[in-house]
């Protein structure tokens, strides 16, 4: 029966497709000066961002030069006036909005508590002493001298002493060696004496025995709060303690009642899309001790792991660099005793896990959505909190592009609780180390990147006005987010003139693949609390040299066949998909298994992957259960993952499932179950990661969308919309790949439309056959190029040949005109809200001087006379050609313009609509506009600020931000970079 057009389930997704709603458009995250904007600026910026088709602003205080922090800081009267601007505009113009949990985005902060406030972040510290039999000791435990001066960590906030510290414990322990160069010393767990209960007033005498000749050190171990502050703020800003209780109930009690004000409360219930943000967990310790603490710590490790913590704690304390990753213990045990340790310390981090998901995040959402506010947050990296447990704790789970390089594995990490849960799956976009540098190809990319792993909201990294305070802005405006350090999507930029192309392009996307569910071959068993998020920072080749981070981002990592945690790329090359999950996710009531699949309702995993060390034994009890009722498993040994990049660690996980993870008494337990696993039929076990797609063939898994022949430049992803299917293609060897044609197979038939993400227009697809019960799709992609198709299949399905394409004219005689963009007069703006003072803020405004170019073929600026390298602005080209026809039906004429140098911008035919292109495949169609005889071209190409900056000197005393997160100096470093269109533009007839 052949289905009326108008009542297909295509039909409904075309009015979207056309102009895609506010919510599915990229989202900016605002760097505001404090409290300083005037009112007119909040307008004049939120306009300009719903202009430019952004669909949503989260917003958060910097700290701004020269002003009044008391004044203009967070929680100071013209921060929460400003907030209550920010909220009305965005909702007036159904945009989105997203508070903060504190000022600046590190963490959630305070200006009510002290650190010695119970609600205050707390850390376990230490103090030694080396004690001998015979001398020793007596008296007085030493305490932590808590004014010490110390290094100033790398994160956000400077530290204000606490006055207060509390005893925890005393522990000796025999040292079995001192280390010698660099390794920590070894103690004999063995032979731990948790001497607590013998301290009595503050004070301890105890001597080893006489007979014991060992060389004995005593570690006094004292809590305290860390005294992390955060700013600008109007007074002083705590960091909140993420394990107590307290912590979360002061952070409430302060938003209940000061920040949420009845007119606050009445915006926030009009606006569906408020949102409080948790970024990354940047909190830091001070002391040597290295531990997150709090008041509960201790019984809670008690009640829940079923032992004490005290005598394990030496082997806990730890240093760290910047992130929790970069952990080093300070004191290791012997090796027979290091697999007990290992365990405890898993034992230490899933408690504070259990602690941040129970007595923070879970409460915090619970009142947030009490008042209309869901909760978006960047779960648990950055701490020793496992990296995807906190998941369905949240309305949407965030990672970033900055931290982890836009690698697609390490969009997998947290993939697998978004899909599992429900949860919109965003990332924080466009972060590097390089200001105002970069084409925006290269923005594309991460974005392309992000779409493979099933991210599908895009928040930019980031906006900021280009007023600023007076005597501290200079164009091309107020940083915002420091000039060392990430982008700015705004004004300021001459790209900015297509970001409504670009958004429109971008929402198209996003809003096609959040239809329906996303479809996932394989789920990874994985568990993390030391996730390596730094793993995106580190830019230094073998001999210490920079490397830029477009190089890194475009030759190295993911883009060298180097995957960080699921190394073997069989399953990549294949077009299966796989994301990562702890285990301990499937125990959860909300978590199905039903038709051999792994929640059928949501990614429908067909098989699971085992090959970590360690394995909660009731998770491998549910495996079995499952297994017995049909579920595939496959068991990989010898498995190889990151662990720190930075230092060139790995992990190699031997055998999997060999040992339960914590100190539980269960190995044995472990063992039966897995040998009863091992011998189910629908489980089969691999020693080489290379035989993964084999073995889950042999197991009967195919991957939905799968390559019929193995291609290791195309990364893909899959959406089930009833009778629809979703997919999405990107080749990302945009800098060092070649041209490819992939076939993808798809699960049943139907007919394949291709969506121009440019236009929203669908036309069939080109390149169609069947193969038994399913649909085989041909796709041909250039370096960076992506693809979106839409497989109908209430349509019977038509075999077609790929399209045959014939150059009909290649377009010269370009007249070529350069707008020149450079610093302009300063615009004051002054308001004065009757509160006796007047704020004053400087806009550097734009010169832009056009710059006519005669008798010159397409060429970069840099070589066109009279505009030379020291340009940035936007071009515009217009030439002439000719058209014997028309398209015929079933022809399309493509404008193909070669290159544009990475830069963005808009094509348009005969005064036609203006559209805009990929830029890496810019190629535009044409179709409708073009006409027999004689057609006029116009284009106009962005470049980067990258030339004129240089020029100007901006980039002269700015630190590399690249090299001082790795503890070294050196200036930003850029180069000239060529700009324009560059060709050849083509005109293509495609049949």
């Amino acid at each position: 029966m052949t289905v009326p057009e108008n009542s297909r389930p295509l039909e409904r997704h075309r009015a979207p497709l056309q102009d895609p709603p506010i919510e599915y458009r990229p989202e900016l995250r605002w760097w505001l000066a404090e409290g300083l904007h005037t009112d007119r600026t909040l307008r004049f910026e939120i306009d300009a961002a719903h202009r430019l088709g952004f669909g949503g602003m989260e917003f958060l205080a910097m700290d701004e030069q020269a002003i009044d922090h008391a004044r203009y800081g967070w929680g100071s009267e013209e921060w929460v006036h400003d907030s209550q601007i920010v909220v009305e505009e965005t909702t007036a113009r159904g945009m989105s909005v997203s508070f903060t949990s504190g000022t600046n985005w590190s963490n959630a902060n305070l200006p009510t508590i002290d650190p010695d406030h119970p609600a205050a972040a707390r850390e376990l510290n230490v103090v030694t002493e080396d004690v001998r039999a015979g001398t020793g000791r007596t008296g007085t435990l030493p305490r932590i001298v808590l004014d010490e001066e110390r290094a100033e960590s790398l994160l956000p906030g400077h530290r204000v002493a606490p006055r207060t510290q509390e005893f925890v414990a005393a522990v000796a322990a025999p040292v079995v060696s001192e280390g010698e160069d660099g390794a920590a010393p070894v103690l004999d767990a063995d032979a731990v004496l948790d001497l607590t209960s013998r301290v009595v007033d503050c004070a301890l005498d105890w001597s080893p025995d006489a007979a014991d000749d060992r060389a004995w050190r005593l570690f006094v171990f004292w809590s305290h709060g860390t005294g992390q502050t955060a700013s600008p703020s109007a007074s002083v800003n705590y960091t909140v303690n993420y394990l107590d209780r307290a912590g979360v109930d002061a952070v409430i009690d302060y938003w209940r009642s000061t920040v949420l004000t009845p007119e606050l409360r009445a915006l926030i219930a009009r606006n569906p899309r408020a949102q409080m943000y948790m970024d990354s967990l940047e909190l830091t310790t001070w002391g040597d001790g290295g531990l997150f603490w709090g008041a509960s710590v201790a019984r809670e490790f008690r009640e829940r792991r079923g032992y004490d913590i005290a005598p394990w704690l030496p082997f806990l304390t730890r240093s760290v660099l910047l992130m929790a990753s970069a952990t080093t213990y300070r004191y290791q045990p012997t090796e027979a005793q290091r697999p007990t340790v290992e365990k405890v310390r898993h034992d230490y981090v899933e408690t504070l896990t259990d602690l941040y998901i129970e007595n923070m995040l879970r409460p915090f959402a619970a009142f947030l959505h009490e008042n209309g506010i869901l909760l978006r947050s960047e779960i648990s990296y950055g701490l020793p909190f496992e990296l995807t447990r906190p998941g369905p704790e949240v309305d949407g789970i965030e990672t970033e592009s900055l931290e982890f390089g836009s690698q697609i594995d390490a969009y997998r990490l947290l993939a697998g609780p978004a899909h599992l849960f429900g949860k919109q799956y965003s990332s924080e976009t466009g972060a590097t180390t390089r200001n105002n540098m970069l084409d925006h190809r290269f923005y594309d990319q991460i974005i392309a990147t992000q779409l493979a792993a099933g991210i599908t909201k895009t928040v930019l990294h980031g906006w900021a006005s280009t007023a600023g305070a007076e005597g501290a802005t200079e164009w091309p405006g107020h940083e915002g987010m420091w000039p060392a350090f990430s982008e700015r999507f705004d004004l300021r930029q001459p790209a900015s003139e297509f970001y409504p192309q670009w958004n429109a392009a971008i929402g198209r996307i996003q809003y096609l693949l959040r239809q329906g569910r996303p479809r996932i071959d394989v789920g990874i068993l994985r568990t993390d609390h030391f996730v390596d998020n730094m793993s995106g920072m580190f830019f230094l080749d073998a001999d210490g040299h920079r490397i830029p981070d477009e190089v890194a981002y475009g030759t190295m990592w993911m883009r060298n066949r180097e995957n960080h945690w699921w190394q073997d790329l069989g399953m990549q090359d294949a077009g299966w998909s796989y994301e990562f999950f702890d285990g301990s996710l499937l125990l959860r009531d909300d978590v199905s298994f039903a038709q051999g699949l792994v929640q059928p309702d949501g990614p429908g995993y067909q098989a699971l992957i085992v090959y970590q060390e360690a394995l909660n034994p009731d998770v491998a009890r549910l495996l079995l259960d499952r297994a017995r009722a049909g579920l595939r498993v496959l068991i990989v040994n010898g498995a190889r993952e990151l662990k720190l990049l930075l230092t060139g660690e790995h992990i190699l996980n031997a055998r999997a499932a060999s040992r339960t993870p914590g100190l539980d008494g269960r190995d044995a337990e472990l063992a039966e179950t897995m040998a009863a696993l091992r011998a189910q039929p629908t489980v089969a076990e691999i020693d080489d990661p290379a035989q993964t797609v084999s073995a889950l063939r042999g197991l009967g898994v195919a991957g939905r969308a799968e390559f019929v022949a193995e291609n290791r430049s195309v990364l893909g992803s899959l959406r089930e919309d009833g009778d629809l299917l979703h997919v999405y293609l990107y080749h990302f060897l945009y800098e060092t790949g070649e041209d490819t044609v992939v076939e993808v197979a798809l699960p049943s038939a139907g007919t394949p439309y291709r969506v121009d993400p440019w236009s929203g227009a669908l036309a069939e697809h080109r390149g169609v056959r069947l193969d038994g019960d399913r649909t085989v799709v041909s796709v041909a992609l250039a370096p960076g190029e992506i693809a979106l198709l839409t497989v109908d299949r209430s349509q019977a399905p038509t075999g077609s040949r790929p399209a045959e394409s014939e150059t009909v004219q290649r377009l010269d005689g370009w007249s070529i005109s350069v707008e020149s963009w450079d610093a302009g007069p300063d615009e004051l703006i002054v308001e004065d809200r009757g509160l006796g003072y007047e704020t004053r803020e400087v806009r550097p405004t734009t010169a832009v001087t056009t710059i006519p170019v005669d008798g010159s073929g397409l060429r970069p600026w840099t070589e066109l006379p009279g505009v030379g390298p020291e340009v940035s602005g936007v071009a515009e080209y217009r030439a002439e050609f000719e058209l014997d026809s028309a398209a015929e039906p079933g022809e399309r004429l493509l404008l193909d313009l070669g290159s544009t140098a990475g830069g963005l911008g808009v094509a348009s035919v005969n005064g036609g609509e203006a559209r805009g292109f990929d830029t890496s495949r810019p190629v535009v169609d044409i179709t409708d506009a073009a006409r027999a005889g004689r057609n006029t071209v116009t284009v106009r190409v962005a470049s980067s600020l990258n030339n004129r900056l240089i020029a100007r000197g901006y980039y002269d005393n700015i630190p590399d931000m690249g090299l001082l997160l790795l503890g070294r100096e050196g200036g930003h470093q850029t180069q000239v970079r060529p700009h324009g269109l560059l060709g050849p533009v083509t005109v293509v007839r495609e049949r």
